[in-house]
């Protein structure tokens, strides 16, 4: 039946690289680049403040500054998912994906000029401007990629979003070393080339289709037909598409408001599932590996220079795995990958705490710790890491899918606030047994994807969206 599947063609592979490129890998670059140039970048605001204010910073309340230009972002990218359903239900799935780009232009502005100006507002606000951008993204660019794709591919696409930001991490380490621009002088342009990966990958976007599915929504029948030519190739996959995607839009009704689906009792497991899944991806404490991995490794006993590049290399691990994304997708079920993500993610993270805990009496167990670390990211990866951006396109029809999609942005970023700000208060008081919560939270999703996540592999979300419609009490298939 190859000539009923339109599979991976060259145009889509495309589309996918370009939109990882412009729009994904800058979320994970403005994750990763902060950490290497963060003393010089403390040295820089003391100075500022006391120039603009006539303010000496002691030492907490730099420490304070710092963590506002950490978790800045996080807040924007709160306010941007708040907003996100509305911009995609007016301007379409790429206009939504080229605003974002115009937004991480300014952003990468900001970040630059702020260091000529010696304005501490411009970074903050610059930091704040690029989490809009990124939550724009969380919310736009899984659902656009499998909206475009086969039902066959809709997995495979999807974990385009991992690969880019776990990307993007890596190359923000890589221009934040202090031999590359991560020194006194230049930390200005780190924090701001992430500007090259977004004229790079989303220029080509007004070359790209809108979402077919989109399209269909608003009555485009000719332009749905156009574009699914465009990615088809072929006059009789193509009919069929759309002639399915009629039959799906006479049963449904406009696009739904954030406030609609909390009122729809049908939509109360997929909003559910999604909005957790995302929770237990940042709640399984990889971004708290992230910020404070260095930590980590010197509060185990490794210099800092080594430190700083067992941290890299703990990110080109992350960014390995990633790519192992599409095959997996492919090949497995998604509740058996999240199924064993969830379980042996709780297990490393229980067995990380042990490690650091006897790390201070037994010398080789810092060593033990690196193992923990290294299969966590990778068993974080199996599923984790990637569902929880494409798992709603899997689960819902396109009425309700855009504010679905900015709800589970909302808990992401949330989630991910919440864990960095709280993460070193209880690494303070309770020190390596702070990983112990997230392993519970992975057991959450755990019991989550077991009771109630309904297979959605090579399946179309008029299939799967119906086994969900009651609520606690719908019955896996």
């Amino acid at each position: 039946m190859a000539e009923d599947r339109a599979g991976w063609s060259p145009f889509l592979l495309l589309i996918c690289i370009e939109l990882t490129v412009g729009a994904v890998l800058p979320v994970g670059y403005c994750f990763g680049v902060v950490n290497a140039p963060a003393d010089f970048i403390k040295v820089w605001a003391t100075e500022s403040a006391n120039s603009h204010y006539s303010t000496k910073l002691n030492d907490g309340e730099v420490t304070l500054v710092w963590a506002s230009i950490v978790s800045i972002f996080q807040i924007g990218g709160i306010c941007g998912s708040l907003c996100a359903a509305s911009i995609n239900s007016r301007m379409g799935r790429r206009g939504t994906l080229q605003l974002s780009g115009l937004i991480f232009m300014i952003s990468g502005i900001l970040h630059f000029f702020c260091r000529q100006a010696n304005s501490l507002e411009l970074l903050l606000l610059g930091r704040l401007v690029g989490g809009v951008a990124s939550a724009l993204v969380y919310a736009t660019q899984p659902m656009y990629l499998v909206e475009l794709a086969p039902l066959e591919l809709s997995g495979s696409v999807g974990v385009f979003t991992c690969i880019g930001i776990t990307g993007g991490v890596v190359v923000g380490q890589i221009f934040s070393f202090d031999f590359f621009w991560g020194d006194k002088s230049h930390w200005h342009w780190a924090l701001s080339a992430f500007m090259l990966f977004v004229v790079i990958g989303l220029l080509p976007l007004c070359l790209f289709p809108e979402s077919p599915r989109y399209l269909i929504s608003k009555g485009n029948q000719e332009m749905t037909k156009a574009a699914l030519m465009k990615l088809r190739r072929s006059q009789a996959l193509a009919d069929k598409e759309l002639a399915e995607m009629e039959a799906t839009s006479k049963s449904t009704k406009e696009t739904m408001t954030m406030k609609e689906v909390i009122c729809d009792a049908k939509l109360k497991m997929p909003l559910i599932i999604v909005c957790s899944f995302h929770f237990v991806q940042q709640g399984s404490g990889i971004n708290a590996i992230w910020y404070y991995s260095v930590g980590i490794f010197t509060g185990a006993g490794f210099t800092t220079p080594m430190a700083l590049w067992f941290n890299f290399a703990l990110g080109v691990l992350n960014f390995a795995a990633a790519l192992c994304g599409p095959f997996l997708m492919t090949h497995f079920n998604r509740r058996i990958l999240m199924l064993l993500s969830c379980s042996l993610s709780a297990v490393f993270m229980v067995l990380l705490s042990l490690g650091l805990y006897f790390s201070d009496s037994v010398q080789w167990m810092s060593y033990i710790c690196i193992i923990f670390l290294s299969m966590y990211i990778l068993t974080f990866n199996l599923g984790l890491g990637a569902l929880p951006h494409f798992i709603g396109p899997e689960l819902l029809i396109t009425s309700p899918l855009p504010a679905v999609m900015a709800f589970g942005s909302l808990f992401n970023w949330s989630t991910n606030f919440i864990i960095g700000m709280i993460f070193p208060i209880m690494n303070n008081y309770i020190g390596p047994f702070a990983f112990l919560p997230f392993a519970v939270i992975c057991i959450y999703g755990f019991f989550l994807t077991y009771w109630y996540l309904p297979e959605t592999r090579n399946r179309t979300p008029e299939e799967v969206a119906p086994l969900l419609e009651n609520g606690f009490k719908s019955k896996i298939k």
